[in-house]
């Protein structure tokens, strides 16, 4: 075979793997979004839903209506598994499975709390006047960023059984809302511990 042929071979074989790798990517981010809308759905039980599909593969947004807070929304942000030559940089930047949620609780939040894990793509905070420490919580490092220092073991408490996933949490009186940024590559993990969180949350004193 000449060099050409050797050339054309190649350049099909490599099409064949990307089309391959685009259609195994597209399955499987939409079994994990899947996964996830009904995990949060068996864990928070809601009376109605709503899901719009961002991108058709790369998540979604929900927002869910439960008795006891004014509302839950969730964004789901999926690894692009499905971009076979841009997925491998994506890892190394460290894009992971990402749950965005904000909780609107029925009641009045006093004073603002910020907890992230450090690392090099941390969220920048507007919140002016804020304090800032860092603390150890069961052997992992966590920036503290608030005006209320009261608020610290109660929310500490609060998200122990989400911490290993847990990339920044806030607790904000601007519309009442707690936000949880979390990394849901470990969906069996997760899977395990959401719903404990959630059943704290509810008997937590913010909710009716």
């Amino acid at each position: 075979m000449s060099v050409s042929g050797w050339a054309f071979a190649a350049f099909v074989l490599f099409s064949l793997f990307l089309v391959a790798g685009f259609y195994m990517g597209v399955r499987k981010n939409i079994s994990r979004a899947r996964r996830v809308a009904s995990l949060l759905e068996e864990s928070l039980k809601p009376e109605d839903q709503t899901y719009t599909w961002l991108g058709g593969v790369i998540g979604f947004y929900a927002e869910y209506r439960i008795k006891g807070f004014d509302k839950i929304t969730a964004t789901l942000r999926l690894s692009p598994r499905h971009a076979v030559l841009w997925y491998p940089f994506s890892w190394l930047l460290g894009r992971r499975d990402n749950l965005q949620m904000l909780f609107f609780l029925s009641r009045r939040v006093k004073g603002e709390f910020h907890i992230i894990k450090p690392s090099l793509f941390e969220p920048r905070i507007r919140g002016e006047g804020l304090a800032k420490d860092t603390v150890d919580f069961k052997g992992t490092s966590w920036k503290l960023l608030f005006n209320d220092r009261r608020m610290e073991k109660k929310l500490f408490s609060l998200l122990e059984p989400v911490l290993p996933f847990l990339r920044h949490a806030a607790l904000t009186p601007d519309k009442n809302v707690l936000y949880l940024s979390l990394n849901v590559e470990n969906l069996g993990g997760f899977a395990d511990s959401f719903p404990e969180f959630f059943s704290r949350l509810k008997g937590w004193g913010c909710v009716r």
